[in-house]
């Protein structure tokens, strides 16, 4: 008896340790094609997220480049867990790791020498019309 429960409990790590591989490596192909197309699609969960638009929101800004357009669609899956779905462009790394590629960098303006204006002799006023004060 307590063989076959050991049986039991070492062939079910066996097989959900098969499955994690499985996830893995479907994980790996699936980053791989984001990288390469530059489009990444994502499930979001309204079963574990309760909060799913702020669950969506943290999803949507550690992948998505915000220069670019996205799509959000309510989606149930086969297994009946509603949920939304979102797909958008993804930042390179290049893009990612030069955020002044994006900005032009600001240059000091280049130095512009004036020629220095020479005084003039002060011109007279006008002389008033005989009989009117000046002002």
């Amino acid at each position: 008896m307590k063989r076959s429960i050991c049986f039991l409990c070492l062939a079910s790590l066996l097989a959900l340790s098969g499955c994690s591989n499985a996830m893995k490596k479907r994980q790996e192909q699936r980053e791989k094609v984001a990288a390469s197309s530059g489009l990444f699609c994502e499930f979001v969960s309204g079963d574990d997220h309760k909060d799913v638009d702020v669950e969506l929101n943290f999803s949507m800004a550690r992948r998505c480049d915000p220069a670019k357009n996205f799509t959000v669609t309510s989606y149930k899956s086969s297994a009946e867990v509603n949920g939304l779905i979102y797909c958008c462009s993804i930042l390179r790394k290049a893009e990612r790791s030069t955020p002044a590629a994006a900005k032009p960098e600001a240059k000091p303006a280049p130095e512009v020498k004036v020629p220095e204006a020479k005084a003039s002799a002060p011109t007279p006023a006008p002389k008033a019309p005989v009989g009117e004060a000046a002002p």
